[in-house]
């Protein structure tokens, strides 16, 4: 996975041919991928945003406690199509009955979103609300089908989008600091540290999920995993201002064991993924972007 951001490689072209970098005022932008539990009815979601806030505002690429759904951990490594896929049945990393293949603390689970853990922070005295920040995630598979965005205004100060004020030190960290979780998302604040947002595919069983045997869930899952058939990224974008900061996924396909199941050959697979291509990608995908 990639995190980068924009002022980083402005310095960094300026002092490699030699150019004196004068202070001034500036906002930087670091994006962190990590995957986080389904924001829409996992129990350990609120966990692990908390995790990934604390994390990022420590400047750690890892929090929590190891083991655990909640653990927050910055993915710095190529992901597999099966372990991004919200589900409505338990899964996690693309394996149904979480509860017996994790262990216990993870029945409950409903897989896993790709997230893009946000990190800003104001220089020389730069401040700047959570107001003017913007979002754009798009995707390299043949429909951009991960592709949405927030435009400046969508998000606000809460538990998942924490603001930090400076304390006498006028820097980062030293107990000092006073954190924004709250009220209007035009106040002014020295940083930002969020969960970030995410989106990913889903997989929904053909029956009702209490009549849905724990084949027909891993079916589902891998032929929602079996899109696009090969290799993708997926890279989300905040701009703050004049300013902006990415992160990429990158993602891998596995072998689809339930494509056997439900189209029974190959040639059958071929042409269910041709039908699926003539619908429109919203009703072919089950996307679920996270609000902000």
């Amino acid at each position: 996975m990639k995190r980068s951001s924009f002022l980083p490689a402005i310095l960094g072209a300026a002092l490699a041919f030699g150019m004196t970098i004068s202070a001034r005022a500036e906002t930087l932008i670091q994006v962190t991928p990590w995957l986080a539990p389904n924001v829409y009815g996992s129990p350990s979601f609120p966990g692990a945003e908390a995790n990934a806030v604390q994390g990022l505002y420590q400047g750690l690429t890892s929090f929590g406690t190891p083991g655990t759904p909640t653990y927050f951990k910055a993915q710095t490594t190529p992901v597999t199509s099966n372990q991004v896929i919200v589900t409505g049945f338990p899964s996690w990393l693309g394996q149904v009955d979480p509860g017996t293949v994790f262990g216990p603390g993870f029945a409950s689970e409903l897989g896993n979103r790709m997230h893009f853990g946000l990190s800003a922070i104001g220089s020389d005295g730069q401040q700047f609300s959570i107001s003017q920040m913007s979002f754009n995630a798009v995707s390299t598979d043949p429909f951009n089908a991960l592709n949405f965005g927030f435009a400046a205004s969508a998000y606000n100060y809460g538990t998942g989008y924490m603001g930090v004020l400076y304390g006498g030190d006028n820097a980062l960290g030293g107990g000092d600091d006073t954190f924004i979780t709250g009220g209007l998302n035009t106040q002014l604040v020295d940083a930002i540290f969020g969960r970030g947002s995410g989106n990913s595919f889903a997989a929904y069983c053909p029956a009702l999920p209490l009549l849905c045997t724990l084949v027909e869930q891993q079916a589902a899952l891998d032929d929602a995993a079996a899109y696009p058939g090969g290799p993708f990224k997926f890279t989300g974008t905040y701009t703050i201002g004049a300013y902006s900061g990415s992160g990429t996924f990158d993602i891998n396909p596995v072998p689809i064991p339930g494509a056997a199941l439900l189209f029974g050959s190959a040639l059958a697979g071929l042409a269910g993924l041709s039908a699926l291509r003539r619908r429109k990608k919203s009703e072919v995908l089950g996307l679920t972007p996270t609000a902000a």
